[in-house]
């Protein structure tokens, strides 16, 4: 299984192995300091102007002003190490920076560092903080964590999310409950230091958006599906669901394309009526049912990039807003 964690021995996580299953385990939550230290993130990120070398290598070669910077670091042989290519406006935020929100409100709230890492050759950097209060949907028990990750090649400004995970399996719940509150970007411009204080702010309030979070599982708790209604939900999500065990030819090749969709559906179906912590009865099943296969059955080149920030993390906020919607209707 591929990753493209930056420093798999550096990162570190606390308590039971995270579904990742990276890093060394400590005993006991690190410090801001510790963390940084612990997750290899303890570098300086450095930006410079980029310039087009010109004419001939003679002396009367000049050098052409893109306009461009590119982000960099060094690493731990001392070379350069690029990041990213951004514009003038752009404002490097340090990582210890970027981490001030979790200091001033999270670490304070009784919240600790449970993971983190970096993506690539540290174009993204996250860190995962744990709430030290529990949630119950039913019988199941739902750890309530915050995450706030940061990139240093402008794919991103700094961005705080709520997320939730079934203790049972392990799967990651990401919400949405209309956009309200749920996530908060602030872009690398140039008071971007001043305003991390409506970051801070921000993490004060998504507690609320979470217990909004936790009233609508229950109600997908409480409502009985049967295996028509979990279909076309699945269908719902994954539209390409509907051409299972049809025949497909490539139109190129003339060829039988392959029946991907079967095995798909047939793993959802599963999951619903055999996965960890399901019985088949609720729209909680159906809607863990997918939270399992994108965690858990689906595979990727990097997984952690794709669970967490990409196709994984938008299709289970889909998957979350679609169950909302049928259990109110």
């Amino acid at each position: 299984m591929a990753h493209e964690i930056m420093n798999k021995k550096a990162m570190f996580y606390v308590g039971e192995t995270p579904w990742h299953k990276l890093g060394t385990c400590l005993k006991n939550p690190p410090s801001t300091e510790e963390a940084l230290k612990l997750a290899g993130l303890d570098w300086t990120v450095h930006k410079d102007a980029m310039y087009l070398e010109t004419g001939r290598r003679t002396i009367s070669s000049y050098k052409l002003d893109t306009g461009y910077y590119a982000t960099w670091r060094y690493n731990a042989d001392w070379e350069k190490v690029v990041l990213g290519c951004v514009s003038k406006r752009y404002e490097v935020v340090q990582n210890k920076e970027a981490f001030q929100p979790f200091d001033e409100v999270l670490l304070n709230h009784g919240y600790t560092y449970e993971t983190a890492g970096a993506l690539g050759n540290g174009e993204r950097i996250w860190i995962l903080a744990k709430a030290p209060n529990k949630r119950t949907v039913g019988d199941d028990k739902i750890n309530q964590y915050v995450l706030l990750y940061n990139s240093h090649d402008g794919s991103s400004g700094i961005v705080m999310r709520p997320t939730l995970i079934r203790v049972v399996c392990r799967n990651t719940l990401d919400i949405s409950l209309d956009g309200k509150g749920i996530t908060c970007t602030l872009k690398h411009t140039k008071n971007v230091r001043e305003r991390l204080d409506e970051l801070t702010q921000a993490l004060e309030y998504a507690d609320g958006n979470i217990t909004a979070a936790i009233e609508t599982m229950k109600y997908m708790q409480e409502y009985t599906t049967t295996l028509k209604d979990v279909t076309k939900y699945f269908e719902s999500l994954f539209p390409t669901l509907k051409k299972r065990g049809q025949t497909i030819i490539n139109p190129q090749t003339g060829l039988k394309s392959p029946d991907y969709a079967t095995p798909h559906y047939e793993a959802l179906k599963h999951n619903y009526y055999h996965g960890q912590g399901n019985k088949g009865k609720t729209m909680w099943d159906a809607y863990n049912a997918v939270t399992e296969y994108i965690d858990h059955n689906k595979s990727y080149n990097d997984p952690l990039k794709s669970i967490g920030f990409n196709w994984g993390f938008v299709n289970k906020k889909k998957a979350f807003a679609l169950a909302s919607q049928m259990v109110n209707n």
